[in-house]
């Protein structure tokens, strides 16, 4: 039982660089991608909009993957802080995956 344990415990551990890895290349790919629309949107102008970016789901195939994301955002040109969630969808091309539809699932103001 006690290996057994160490083992979940040591994979959670290994799991975490990957997680910030794959953070990362999120909101790297969401540099320059516009969610929502006319009433609410977001444009990703600067990684530093992003002050939080947590991965809630993922799903994935041969051919497409599926994030459904929770953000803290804010701009640079703007006092307010807001909370988003989003469904971000990317397809395999030849060189990789590439972002697909930012989907806007919700965004309101926190303070």
């Amino acid at each position: 039982m006690k290996l057994y344990t160490l083992a979940i415990a040591l994979a959670g551990w290994l799991a975490l660089p990957m997680q910030a890895a794959e953070t990362d290349q999120l909101k790297s790919d969401l540099l320059g991608q516009c969610m929502g629309g006319r009433e609410r949107c977001w444009k990703f102008q600067s990684s530093d909009q992003i002050k939080e970016l947590v991965i809630k789901n993922k799903i994935e195939d041969a051919q497409k993957r599926v994030y459904t994301i929770a953000l803290k955002l804010q701009a640079a040109n703007t006092p307010g802080k807001y909370a988003a969630e989003a469904r971000v969808e990317y397809s395999r091309t030849k060189t990789g995956w590439h972002i697909k539809q930012v989907g806007l699932l919700s965004l309101k103001k926190i303070d």
